[in-house]
């Protein structure tokens, strides 16, 4: 979304879920939805505001290792849509672009996950707080890549507590999922920064 031009403030773009994506709290669960979508409208040259909107969620017994098959469900259902809303940021990174996405100014949180059930183990209301960084892959094309995933996220923690942090409740949590981003040539710029 950045650059050295002015991006057309007012326009448009949206990002569609490539695949199952995973909203994963180490030690706690794991959210695992089929759909989701992300649509932005620049606010000025430098960050846009945007809405990212998930379903067909299921809860799922964390795995130990990243990337492993989730084998067991947690008695909780999900309510859906998972609605999350913030500003989205451009950022560079030894030469590679990236998106910060945060937490609109004086909001306490980007959204609320409710797990339901009468068996439901966990936290019924969960704040999802902090921010999330993709890499924007194939920045120069008609159709960038958002990807998402726990080494993209680290790249931006100076430690445990400082650098950008996603929160489930008080847990740590990461998103593992790709976009493919549509609408973003008629801004005349890649989606990130050049």
């Amino acid at each position: 979304m950045g650059g050295n031009a002015a991006l057309a403030v007012g326009k448009s773009f949206e990002a569609n879920q490539v695949g199952t994506g995973t909203f994963l709290v180490p030690g706690r669960v794991d959210i695992l939805c089929t759909n989701g979508t992300i649509t932005g409208t620049i606010n000025n040259e430098t960050n846009a505001s945007v809405t990212a909107t998930f379903s067909g969620c299921t809860a799922w017994q964390p795995v130990t290792v990243l990337g492993a098959l989730h084998v067991t469900k947690v008695e909780c259902t999900v309510k859906e849509p998972i609605v999350a809303e913030g500003l989205a940021l451009p950022k560079l990174h030894n030469g590679a672009s990236y998106l910060l996405l945060e937490q609109k100014a004086g909001s306490e949180l980007f959204t609320t996950i409710f797990l339901e059930g009468a068996e439901c183990p966990l936290t019924k209301e969960n704040k999802v707080t902090g921010s999330v960084v993709a890499q924007i892959d194939n920045n120069d094309t008609i159709e960038p890549t958002l990807l998402f995933n726990h080494t993209i996220q680290k790249l931006f923690q100076t430690s445990a507590t400082l650098g950008d942090h996603l929160k489930f409740g008080k847990f740590e949590a990461y998103l593992d999922v790709e976009a493919k981003a549509k609408n973003t040539t008629e801004f005349g710029l890649p989606l990130g920064v050049c």
